[in-house]
């Protein structure tokens, strides 16, 4: 038994579970250990409470108190899973495959697929007590191993590579949505499997757009001198996704939002180098960007942009707990990846943003995302 299983099953026993019930999801990946299979993601799901992306599932997982696993999945994916017991069945036999091995009265579901497992596990036996467990295994996934460590920083130096490929071949006049092709084929043609997300590359031009429009990216907005380009991307490879920002400018930046970016870069920074691990709370990132913020004279363009929000951890899923909110109240740990991503707007000008994969190390942390944080002005020449 893997040291990852022998921690799922210590947590299922914990919580009084006889089996746990996965569908397509994060948590399927996450037990069976295998990143071949494909399944489908919605970036906002842990954001907008875990909501579920599937009804139907195309595999499902079962693994008891005492660690029998089983995958049922049907034909077209029963490949997917090497080093796995796996049954194969079909969408409308699924219930009936289950039903030979599932056992206990209590089990643990996740929210993919929720009611169509709830619904099944209740065909197979009236009896049985269903148990939302789409967290119970968020303290196990929380820390990564060494592999997915590695993992999380190939995707992060992949990212960096990316968006300076990108920088270096924007031709003025492009389009917003041209800016966005070049990053897809980009990602495509080197092996990338999807986005973690609808990826953004923001145009905002200086002195074209009120207040009221500053969350407004027309994908048809051209690139001209006074452009701010703010982006959000982030890839996803063998199961694991990252998640990058930065702001860029195309032309020369007024010295107030040139400087400004150096500060929330150098926030970032800060923030980065005073982790402790087990000592520094995750609720805390908010408020010591902020403070240095305040300190370099940029509070007001800061605070009604973050809201006490600062980022979130980061593997299977983009955005994983916890959050990096006041109401998460629990210290790094040496494992933890997560994505801080503090942001500014100068209204009628532009958004700015710096986002960074950073990982907890056992004495301190290091940022992922490598990208020169002195980049700003390009297109210049």
């Amino acid at each position: 038994m893997s040291v990852r299983r022998e921690k799922i099953i210590s947590a299922m026993k914990n919580a009084g579970l006889d089996g746990l019930l996965f569908a397509t999801g994060a948590n399927l990946q996450y037990v069976s250990e295998c990143t071949k299979y494909f399944w489908q993601r919605s970036c906002m799901n842990n954001i907008a409470g875990a909501q579920s992306s599937h009804i139907l599932p195309e595999a499902v997982l079962w693994l008891s108190s005492d660690n029998e696993c089983i995958i049922v999945a049907i034909p077209r994916i029963k490949d997917d899973f090497p080093g796995c017991k796996v049954i194969t069945s079909y969408f409308d036999q699924m219930e009936d495959t289950l039903s030979f091995f599932v056992k206990g009265k209590r089990i643990g579901i996740g929210a993919d697929c929720y009611q169509w497992l709830k619904d099944t596990l209740k065909e197979i036996d009236s009896e049985i007590e269903t148990i939302d467990a789409e967290h119970l295994l968020k303290d196990i996934r929380k820390v990564k191993d060494e592999n997915e460590i590695a993992q999380l920083r190939k995707l992060a130096r992949f990212t960096d590579e990316a968006i300076m490929y990108v920088a270096n071949n924007f031709k003025e006049g492009m389009t917003m949505a041209e800016a966005e092709d070049m990053l897809m084929r980009y990602g495509m043609e080197r092996g990338m499997d999807d986005f973690s997300f609808p990826p953004t590359i923001g145009f905002k031009t200086r002195g074209t757009f009120t207040p009221e429009q500053n969350y407004d990216f027309p994908r048809t907005t051209r690139l001209v001198p006074g452009t701010g380009i703010a982006f959000d991307i982030g890839f996803m490879k063998d199961g694991y996704c990252s998640d990058w920002g930065r702001t860029l400018y195309w032309g020369k930046a007024p010295e107030y939002i040139k400087e400004g970016y150096k500060v929330l870069n150098d926030a970032q920074l800060h923030m980065i180098n005073t982790i402790v691990p087990y000592k520094t709370n995750v609720n805390s990132t908010y408020k010591t960007i902020t403070d240095y913020v305040n300190e370099h004279g940029y509070g007001e363009y800061f605070r009604k942009q973050n809201r006490g929000m600062n980022g979130h951890q980061i593997g299977i899923d983009c955005h994983e707990f916890p959050m990096l909110m006041d109401t998460e109240d629990e210290p790094f740990v040496p494992g933890m990846v997560f994505c801080s991503e503090p942001k500014m707007m100068f209204p009628g000008e532009m958004y700015m943003r710096v986002e960074d994969m950073v990982l907890i190390t056992e004495t301190g942390a290091e940022s992922l995302s490598i990208f020169p944080r002195d980049m700003f002005e390009i297109g210049n020449d």
